[in-house]
């Protein structure tokens, strides 16, 4: 089988390529910018010839993404949405078997604690972010191109692990600077997943029946005073836990980007999506990927963290 990764120079498609390639699958893989990878191409998904990228192409993990708490909504849109609809196009025209797109958990977020979430949970009438409004018309898209092709998603919570840029790089970047914000006392309960469980997740995903989507977690929440805990043993750095009623974190965030949009853009150290992320709630169910895909959780929080300090 030969399958094209996007996003390959991510976490989590890093992930992939090596998981797919211990399973012996011939790989593809492509990203804006050039990397040392398997067949790699570099390639705009927004405004590239995708044919070459397609070419004997059976099965497309679709991982490349603008990922982010902070950016223009136009900018999410074609990154996020517009690249995914050229995508499916040109290889469903391409003949490719499968298509799996790594979506996200943050549509189900809607500024209240949510806790062992479904698939079938009920969405928010408005996302709360750019990026998850732009991920939910992405995966909306993919779901419903199922058919010849046949089309799943994920939604993977909070990726860690080498190569991450997200997660623990900010909250280790909090703990250099001295002061980690304890949003709501750090009560809020958080899953994480290591990016080798979700990318088997992705590879069991394009064996199964087409137009579903799983969550995808490893198994275990933490509030994020635990995750913090851990972290800074891990680390070594000093720092304090600064407690702020969510209220008054949500009105430092909202005023934080409004002085960042007036001075250029640059993402202020405090985003409404980091109040909402870690201030309220959100864990999932996973009982879907573990029934329909037989997916396991095999890295813990603590053996996958050990792989970010390495």
């Amino acid at each position: 089988m030969r399958a094209l990764v996007t996003g390959a120079s991510g976490c989590l498609g890093r992930a992939l390529v090596e998981e797919l390639a211990a399973h012996g699958w011939d790989l593809r893989t492509t990203a804006r910018m050039p990397a040392a990878l398997p067949d790699f191409m570099a390639a705009d998904l927004v405004t590239a010839d995708l044919r070459p990228l397609l070419a004997g192409v059976d099965v497309v993990f679709h991982c490349a993404a603008l990922s982010s708490a902070w950016g223009a909504e136009a900018e999410f849109i074609a990154a996020n949405v517009t690249a995914t609809r050229r995508l499916l196009d040109a290889a469903e025209r391409a003949g490719v078997m499968r298509f799996v797109f790594a979506s996200t958990p943050s549509l189900y977020a809607d500024g209240t604690d949510r806790l062992d979430v479904a698939e079938d949970a009920p969405l928010p009438g408005r996302c709360v972010t750019p990026y998850a409004h732009s991920k939910r018309l992405a995966e909306q898209m993919v779901l419903a191109a199922d058919g010849q092709m046949r089309c799943n998603a994920i939604r993977p919570r909070a990726i860690y692990g080498r190569h991450d840029r997200a997660l623990l790089p900010r909250l280790i970047g909090a703990m250099r600077r001295g002061t980690v914000p304890m949003i709501g006392g750090g009560r809020a309960l958080i899953d994480v997943t290591h990016r080798r469980d979700a990318a088997r997740a992705m590879i069991l995903a394009a064996s199964a029946p087409g137009g579903r989507v799983w969550n995808v977690t490893s198994g275990r929440a933490f509030a994020f005073r635990d995750l913090v805990e851990i972290a800074g043993r891990r680390s070594g750095l000093r720092f304090r836990r600064l407690p702020i009623p969510y209220s008054l974190a949500m009105s430092l965030a909202t005023a934080a980007e409004a002085f960042a949009r007036s001075r250029g853009g640059a993402e202020p150290a405090l985003t409404r999506q980091a109040v909402a992320s870690l201030g309220r709630s959100l864990t999932l169910d996973i009982s879907a990927a573990r029934r329909d895909l037989g997916y396991r959780p095999l890295v813990s929080f603590e053996e996958g963290l050990a792989e970010c300090f390495a």
